[in-house]
């Protein structure tokens, strides 16, 4: 066989691979359970900050679907009185404006005062944002932390921050449930579940 003809069924059977994967995906429950098994349920108590990691934000300022539900569930979590210092994480993408200062903007606009305030603008990696938020939080005596994200990123996110020192109580806030039934909301999952445990097995590997 030569070299032409092997390329030529490799691709082939990495095409049909590649349709299956889809088909499996989009039309069984395969995806839903790989979701299930690696997200994280919450475990909502008193603590001593709260802190809600970063997703997007777009040009115009107005954040993402997935950074506006963490977000608003850390405001919710601070006008239950469940931690007095709300901490809000986010960097800038691609010429958007600073996450973390939008989110402020709009914890000030809900009433949170500006002390309770504490903003991560820097960080590109969940692991970058669990190394500069312990630095600032130890400074001021944090021991335990509500941790706000996806169900399925507080998987490798709990872990990182347990690592600098803090117990952490995860707090989900989804925007893609792990119950979806539709072909697409199947796919999306999928890629998400993927893109996690891939994320989760690099971490641990750099550990």
């Amino acid at each position: 066989m030569n070299r032409n003809t092997l390329s030529a069924k490799l691709l082939q059977a990495l095409g049909v691979l590649g349709i299956l994967g889809v088909l499996l995906s989009a039309y069984t429950p395969l995806p839903n359970a790989l979701a299930r098994a690696l997200a994280v349920s919450s475990r909502v108590q008193p603590a001593d900050a709260i802190v809600v990691l970063g997703a997007s934000v777009f040009r115009d300022g107005t954040l993402s679907d997935s950074s506006l539900r963490r977000t608003v569930q850390g405001l919710v979590l601070y006008h239950q009185g469940l931690a007095p210092l709300l901490v809000l994480s986010g960097t800038t993408y691609e010429g958007s404006p600073v996450e973390a200062q939008v989110r402020a903007a709009l914890a000030r606009q809900l009433r949170v005062p500006e002390k309770a305030i504490l903003l991560e603008p820097h960080a590109q990696t969940t692991a970058e944002e669990a190394a500069n938020i312990a630095a600032k939080l130890h400074q001021r005596g944090v021991r335990s932390i509500l941790l706000v994200s996806s169900s399925l990123h507080l998987a490798r996110a709990v872990p990182r921050f347990e690592k600098m020192g803090f117990r952490v109580f995860p707090v989900a806030a989804d925007n893609l449930p792990v119950d979806t039934d539709s072909p697409d909301g199947r796919l999306r999952l999928m890629v998400y579940t993927l893109r996690e445990m891939v994320g989760q097995w690099l971490y641990r590997l750099g550990d």
